[in-house]
């Protein structure tokens, strides 16, 4: 038995939840990861998993032995990582998660120009909106948007930016534009189908914060998708200024109650420790620093490191 590679393989076991999530990372097959496990569960003479037909889950020696092994694993990565600062060149896998909209416009040409500089590194980006578990996904950095909850990552907070009310001028013209707040009950409204509020819009304005119900009459799960129905003239609703500013300078959307924002959203960049921070991790956070100080819209922000 191949000790470090059964090591390996019980780590992601454990962080997955079944052997098969295990096997389709690792490139594997289920049989293999089952045996791989067994074989380490008769050499240490312990039971590591409670088996179930659904999930695993950690016996207390397992438990035990997945905090060492973890501790371990990580070790060996430093070691490598710091025996390759002599070198310029970046190898191995980065795995980048962020959110849809964003992660389109902005986020996807700052990676594709991260991975031209550094050809020998394998880049995986997922755009998804729902908040990825950075530890049983193997995500390296995420990109995350808004207050974050608490857990045992690492955050540092890098950018905000304004989130506005927009409508298409032919909408304006044709249902006529809103004076105050309370306007927009009056109005067709727009908006993201998770959105927390639901039929409710959250202002900030000169009187301090305020909250209008509205009637929601289109709903995406997609920022682009919202940003072609306003076009279209459906309604008014909110949206992030860096996924709109061009879209205000043709002339396609108008602002709407111009001295009302919603709150402003953080944007932090999200990784697993501040202890070791591998060099492909440390050099794209970076050069995603430096991209997103060419985004229009953008406030950045000189923020500490944090545990959330």
């Amino acid at each position: 038995m191949d000790r470090f590679a059964a090591m390996k393989t019980f780590v992601r076991v454990a962080e997955l939840g079944t052997l098969s999530a295990a096997a389709r990372e690792l490139g594997l097959t289920q049989p293999a990861v089952s045996q791989q496990v067994a074989a380490l569960e008769r050499h240490l003479d312990v039971r590591l998993f409670h088996r179930s037909t659904r999930q695993l889950a950690l016996t207390q020696g397992g438990e035990t032995y997945y905090q060492h092994a973890r501790q371990i694993l990580q070790a060996v990565d430093e070691a490598e990582d710091s025996a390759g600062e002599l070198s310029s060149t970046l190898r191995g896998n980065l795995r980048l998660h962020g959110p849809v909209g964003f992660g389109q416009m902005h986020l996807s040409p700052i990676v594709i120009e991260f991975q031209r500089l550094h050809p020998e590194l394998t880049i995986e980006l997922v755009l998804d909106d729902r908040f990825a578990d950075l530890i049983a996904e193997g995500v390296d950095v995420a990109i995350r948007f808004g207050d974050l909850k608490s857990s045992d990552l690492i955050a540092r907070k890098l950018a905000t930016f304004e989130r506005i009310l927009v409508a298409s001028a032919d909408y304006i013209a044709a249902h006529g534009n809103p004076e105050v707040p309370q306007d927009l009950v009056k109005h067709q409204h727009i908006r993201f189908i998770w959105s927390p509020q639901g039929e409710a819009i959250p202002l900030v304005g000169p009187g301090g914060p305020v909250i209008v119900p509205v009637r929601s009459t289109f709903l995406a799960n997609h920022a682009f998708v919202l940003n072609d129905a306003l076009c279209a003239g459906l309604g008014i609703g909110g949206a992030q200024v860096p996924l709109v500013q061009g879209l205000l300078d043709e002339g396609k959307l108008v602002r709407v109650l111009p001295d009302y924002t919603y709150a402003p959203m953080d944007i932090h960049v999200v990784y697993a420790t501040a202890r070791f921070m591998p060099r492909k991790v440390r050099a794209f956070i970076d050069h995603l620093t430096a991209g997103l100080k060419q985004i229009h819209g953008l406030r950045m922000i000189r923020a500490p490191e944090k545990n959330v």
